[in-house]
């Protein structure tokens, strides 16, 4: 279901922190499943997520991405398959022996312990020497410029400032892997998008193997270089956010990547549903697929508004053509009334076809 793909991999640079004590590695999957009893959480799946990249798993929930995060950690067993690291074996290893930290949703510090204390207390339970907790705190707090927090509690700390002793924490580790079960999801938007920039400059920067879950596809567009698209437990589509956006593999991911997402329009034959505009595809086709920023506002296809969303820059426009409803991304002065006529066209080369399955034609 997912080609084997080792495109997308990032050359550490030779200045990275941790150079010497921080390999990474590539991550693969084969054939791996999950059960839960009856219940398929996971259908047996391949996937290769490349050395020191930052692969996005991707989808609504309940699809599979955090179980499959979790195999990975080695937090739940597989019931089908191997999983290999840097090519070794580690299906049946603990997650301890697989060189992998995680940063969690709700970040999981202790409310009485200063962040310093945060940080090394992985350390203090592996009984790491105390000279090199202090060194590798110090590298950490300074790398993440926490350093005037070290001695504040949980309680005394902004949501982003909480994110980041969670991600120290993993980072003083210095694993291999990294791994983010959406831990951005508690934040406000605008934070949010300011950590998006900083997580990816740090995976680039420590040249980090991350794997990271997120159900928001805005995150997926712009931090990763691999997209794997879930859906049911089982994988969709993977490639680079570009790749599924320009080509979905089906209309699911047609409608799940892009904001705002893809118009699906049902077809009677060669014209769209409800109306007498046609369009050449194949006998095969069920559904057209057109994204609203291909739309302009001429041509001959005739459309009634339906209504408008004003977003600034652009506008989003709601169209009818037949039965079919068409959202159109168009300048943000423009301003049409509810039930005005307007005259749309888009280019041929732009239009998707999708099959009675939803697949890609």
């Amino acid at each position: 279901m997912i080609e084997d793909s080792r495109r997308a991999v990032i050359i550490p640079p030779s200045n990275a922190v941790f150079s010497e004590n921080y390999p990474v590695s590539a991550i693969e999957l084969r054939g791996v499943g999950k059960q839960w009893g009856g219940v398929v959480a996971l259908s047996p799946s391949n996937m290769v997520i490349p050395e020191a990249s930052f692969t996005v798993l991707l989808g609504p929930s309940g699809c599979g991405k955090t179980t499959t995060l979790r195999l990975i950690a080695g937090l739940d067993s597989a019931t089908s398959g191997q999983l290999l690291v840097g090519g070794r074996d580690v299906t049946a290893a603990p997650p301890a022996a697989r060189g992998v930290a995680m940063v969690f949703q709700n970040y999981a510090l202790f409310p009485h312990l200063s962040v310093a204390d945060n940080v090394v207390f992985g350390l203090q339970v592996r009984r790491t020497p105390k000279v090199e907790q202090t060194d590798r705190l110090a590298r950490v707090l300074a790398l993440l410029g926490m350093e005037h927090l070290r001695d504040r509690k949980p309680s005394q700390l902004s949501g982003g400032q909480q994110q980041r002793v969670a991600l120290a924490r993993a980072l003083v580790a210095e694993a291999r892997i990294c791994l983010m079960d959406e831990p951005l999801s508690n934040l406000d938007a605008q934070l949010r998008q300011e950590m998006r920039q900083e997580l990816r400059a740090l995976q680039q920067k420590l040249g980090l193997t991350v794997v990271y879950v997120t159900h928001d596809q805005a995150e997926a567009m712009s931090m990763a270089d691999q997209v794997v698209l879930l859906n049911h437990g089982r994988i969709v589509q993977s490639g680079s956010p570009r790749e599924i956006y320009a080509r979905p593999a089906s209309a699911f991911a047609a409608r799940f990547i892009g904001t705002p997402p893809m118009n699906l329009m049902a077809l009677d034959g060669d014209t769209i549903a409800g109306s007498n505009v046609r369009v050449d595809t194949s006998p095969l086709a069920t559904h057209v697929g057109l994204r609203p920023e291909h739309i302009t506002l001429s041509g001959q296809v005739d459309a009634i508004v339906e209504g408008s969303e004003y977003l600034g820059a652009d506008t989003l426009l709601r169209c009818s053509v037949g039965r079919e409803i068409l959202l159109a991304r168009v300048t943000g002065q423009a301003e049409y009334a509810v039930g005005e006529t307007v005259q749309l066209s888009w280019p041929e080369d732009s239009v998707h076809y999708f099959d009675r399955d939803g697949k890609r034609l």
